[in-house]
């Protein structure tokens, strides 16, 4: 199958991390696009595999299956993988085909060898994707705390019962705590997100009252030191937080930005690099983190 097809090319006008290329440019982009024929109910990839590669739907229909349960359908026309692409992130689901379908392919080393793609033209392709990723988590972000709730978690959002109570033995439990910081820790080293506090993994609101502060104030000025003291003052600043009433029950809301360093979690004697692993966060192995800092950081 050839890739200069002139349909080929007329549907790639309309995709739209190249709408801002010119006929001469996307040309010269088409020759490192490479196509991948998968029939029906196969893996394009799995979670957890490290591959710098964008998908781009030709035809075909296939399911992001992400950690506990979440999916999301891609069709023609749609893009996926960008985060792979950009920074050579873990793959956090895994993509299989529902039906047969074929994928237009474009490699990290293509598109960021100015030998191969002109950096002018990978720069605005850069923005393109930059922007899919930013106007959901502008999403997230501008999305009240309601419908976060009504949404459920996901990758970029996640609920906790409690800060610091165990609602199981009916004690203030240190493991609460940092149940709550691997959630802000996760959040830095991966794309950002939102954690609410008050929330039970069934969308109840539980409210702040087992906790047991005083006021918002102490409860905002404790998680703030929290995240000083095990995970550092300098991360202080991607964090924003409020209190706020929801369904007659208040909830903890912290928004939190992609940090531009990588942000290790103390716990005891031990420092943990955690990651987004689709609605979850997940420990990193001592030899996946050199590859993941390097790629992620660097």
């Amino acid at each position: 199958m050839d890739i200069n097809n002139p349909k080929h090319i007329e549907f790639l006008k309309q995709v739209s991390i190249f709408r801002n290329l010119s006929n001469e440019e996307l040309s010269l982009v088409i020759k490192y696009l490479t196509l991948k024929e998968v029939e029906e109910n196969n893996l394009v990839f799995s979670r957890f595999e490290k591959e710098q590669v964008l998908y781009i739907v030709r035809y075909g229909k296939l399911n992001l299956d992400l950690a506990g349960g979440k999916n999301k359908v891609y069709e023609k026309g749609e893009v996926f993988g960008e985060i792979g692409l950009i920074n050579n992130n873990f793959r956090a689901g895994t993509i299989r085909t529902l039906e047969p379908t074929l994928l237009l392919c474009l490699n990290r080393n293509d598109l960021m060898n100015d030998r191969r793609i002109p950096a002018s033209i990978a720069m605005k392709i850069m923005v393109e994707l930059a922007g899919i990723i930013a106007n959901y988590l502008a999403t997230v972000e501008n999305t009240s705390t309601f419908r976060l709730v009504e949404q459920g978690e996901n990758e970029y959002v996640e609920f906790k019962s409690t800060m610091r109570y165990n609602l199981y033995t009916k004690k203030f439990d240190k493991e609460m705590e940092h149940a709550a910081l691997k959630t802000v820790a996760a959040f830095l080293n991966s794309a950002g997100g939102t954690l609410l506090i008050g929330v039970d993994d069934n969308k109840n609101i539980l409210g702040l009252d087992n906790d047991n502060f005083r006021d918002d104030d102490k409860t905002m000025l404790h998680f703030t030191k929290l995240v000083e003291d095990r995970i550092g003052m300098q991360y202080a600043g991607y964090l924003s937080s409020s209190v706020e009433g929801v369904n007659g029950g208040k909830v903890f809301r912290v928004d939190i930005k992609p940090s531009k360093t990588p942000a290790y979690l103390t716990h005891g004697n031990n420092e943990i690099l955690y990651v987004r692993s689709g609605p979850s966060s997940a420990q990193m192995k001592v030899s996946e983190i050199y590859d993941y800092v390097n790629s992620r950081f660097h």
